[in-house]
């Protein structure tokens, strides 16, 4: 009678345990799959992305770029905007596809970041030469003058690439590189240091100082992605990408952009205006393109804290594009007692973005330092999702 209870016990879990599929092995499904296979970029909370191929192609410069941008934000950000900004010249609903850079290889992109030393001959190096004059704001500074940080208007390069799916001469499909698109980083800034009070004393170019030197970057730089193998005659982006100081938490952004279809002059620029502020903006300055912002994002914060207290801290800033508020950030951190308490805090966003104006592109994600839990999606004039909430 008791091995008949204990039977009754252990079959009901049994049952449970089986319910729920084995998680597969994804590294195992990349290596396994298709040369050629297409898998979403996206999901429904990045809809307009690029879509790439497996297996995956490392760019040959990966992880270089945590070594010269200081601004973490900045990391992440001239990354996504190039890719939003490439969709108007390679737009993924026509068939084209993302890959990682392919073409620059380390060795060119170590070179160009170099400063300019006109006593070599070919030399590939970018920035200004050693003891060349740089002015910041009407101050000039000497490059490489003693207690001084080098100045390096041109901090990096990103490279992204765009191809279509081509038929082959034996009847199978393969990828065909279509254009490529390159962020220009450029460093507005330069830090001397006060050894007398051991300070250290920030200078910033105007936007026009910097966007000039960007512009002559440029147009050096074309001519050397053109001797390339692979770079000949494809379509190029060229975008100019202004960081922010290491010592700030938002991010940069692009300034201007210019298409070259083939050739190795860059006949025209088109303005870009992408700035990030933080939510609240206590300086007001967003309220040039939106009055109303700020009051919307307090009272969206005061209602998450007086129904939900607990949460230890929310960070949110907004992404403007060409005057135009073109999406709200948040991130919750977060720590939650059971899955009922988890739901309910997201279905309670989902209310509250009600609050902020519709024409908002709106991404929530709610997390703590160890994993997100959720996130809360709303699309311009769209209606607010829920996205998997982890268990």
């Amino acid at each position: 009678m008791k091995k008949l209870k204990y039977l009754l016990f252990i079959i009901p879990l049994f049952l449970v345990s089986c319910i729920r599929p084995p998680v597969p092995d994804v590294e195992q499904a990349i290596q396994d799959s298709d040369p050629n296979t297409i898998i979403p970029l996206s999901n429904d909370s990045t809809e307009g992305y690029f879509m790439t191929a497996l297996p995956l192609q490392p760019s040959p410069i990966r992880g270089l770029i945590h070594t010269y941008i200081r601004n973490r934000a900045d990391i992440e950000q001239v990354e996504k905007s190039l890719m939003r900004l490439a969709t108007e010249y390679f737009n993924p609903d026509d068939g084209y596809f993302f890959r990682e850079g392919q073409y620059l290889e380390r060795d060119f992109v170590l070179n160009v970041l170099q400063a300019h030393n006109p006593e070599i001959e070919n030399h590939r190096g970018l920035n200004p030469a050693v003891g060349s004059s740089i002015s910041f704001r009407g101050e000039v500074f000497e490059n490489g003058q003693e207690g001084t940080e080098s100045i390096r208007p041109l901090a990096y390069l990103l490279e992204q690439n765009f191809a279509t799916v081509q038929e082959n001469e034996d009847g199978g499909s393969g990828f065909q590189l279509e254009g490529v698109a390159i962020a220009i980083a450029l460093n507005p800034y330069h830090w001397v240091v006060d050894r007398t009070i051991g300070s250290e004393n920030e200078y910033r170019m105007t936007d026009d100082e910097i966007i000039e030197i960007g512009e002559s970057i440029a147009a050096d730089l074309l001519p050397l992605l053109r001797q390339e193998e692979g770079l000949e005659d494809v379509p190029i982006i060229l975008g100019l990408y202004i960081l922010r100081s290491y010592r700030e938490v938002i991010p940069g952004g692009f300034a201007r952009i210019a298409h070259i279809e083939s050739g190795r002059s860059i006949n025209y620029w088109k303005t870009v205006h992408e700035q990030h502020f933080m939510l609240p903006d206590l300086t007001s300055a967003i309220n040039e393109f939106d009055v109303n912002i700020n009051d919307q994002f307090n009272f969206f914060k005061n209602n998450i804290g007086n129904y939900f207290p607990h949460h230890h801290g929310i960070v949110a800033r907004a992404h403007v594009v060409n005057s135009q508020v073109y999406r709200i950030s948040i991130v919750f951190n977060m720590s939650f007692y059971g899955f009922s308490e988890k739901l309910g805090f997201h279905q309670f966003l989902v209310e509250q973005i009600g609050y902020f104006s519709p024409e908002y592109d709106i991404r929530i994600i709610v997390r703590n330092p160890s994993q997100i839990h959720g996130s809360v999606t709303r699309p311009p004039n769209g209606e607010a999702t829920i996205h998997q909430i982890s268990w």
